[in-house]
């Protein structure tokens, strides 16, 4: 007579939160891509708009200012991020960046490279598993740091470098760039 084994969990059920959790992070990304166009249009639109709202000002005005300087830049910023705009969402900014930034890894997958082998050799742990359960979560940390980064650059420039916040505005532009070192730009083949 066979003793059956009772597990506190049921293997098929894991399997298939498994299998859920693997495909929610495509569609993720998909609806993450669309909400970074969203937002790189509408700041390139906000800037231009911007510009006409100065431009009409000094004409009801009738107000002469010969240094145009900050009207140039938003200008070159608004149509760039425009620009940025289309080429994430026809693809071929995100195939660019991902051959600019091809030997680039964060902190964290090199150290979970290290630690990998580690579990490897002393645990034969399932390799695909892992990185198929924690590859999506780094990608996830690089996309919030990329778009952090977005509303730091718009931030300064729409306020024509004076910053009302230094100190928040300093610790958001530092824990961007310190996200980028660690979780690297592992969230462009995502966005495919």
């Amino acid at each position: 007579m066979v003793k059956k084994i009772l597990l506190p969990f049921d293997p098929e059920i894991i399997e298939n939160i498994y299998i859920l959790y693997l495909d929610f992070f495509p569609k993720l990304f998909l609806i993450l891509k669309f909400f970074l166009v969203i937002i790189l249009f509408s700041l390139g639109v906000l800037y231009l708009l911007s510009l006409k709202g100065n431009y009409l000002r000094k004409k009801l005005l009738k107000i002469e200012d010969e240094t145009n300087d900050f009207n140039n830049i938003s200008i070159i910023l608004g149509i760039v991020f425009i620009m940025i705009a289309f080429g994430v969402l026809f693809n071929y900014l995100i195939y660019f960046f991902i051959w600019v930034f091809q030997y680039y890894d964060g902190f964290i997958l090199i150290s979970l490279s290290l630690f990998e082998d580690f579990m490897v050799k002393n645990f034969g742990l399932n390799i695909t598993v892992f990185n198929d359960t924690i590859t999506p979560l780094i990608a996830l940390g690089s996309f919030i740091s990329i778009l952090q980064i977005i509303f730091v650059l718009f931030y300064f420039t729409n306020n024509r470098f004076v910053v009302i916040r230094p100190k928040k505005s300093i610790v958001i532009l530092t824990t961007s760039v310190i996200q980028i070192f660690l979780f690297g730009f592992e969230c462009l083949p995502y966005l495919l």
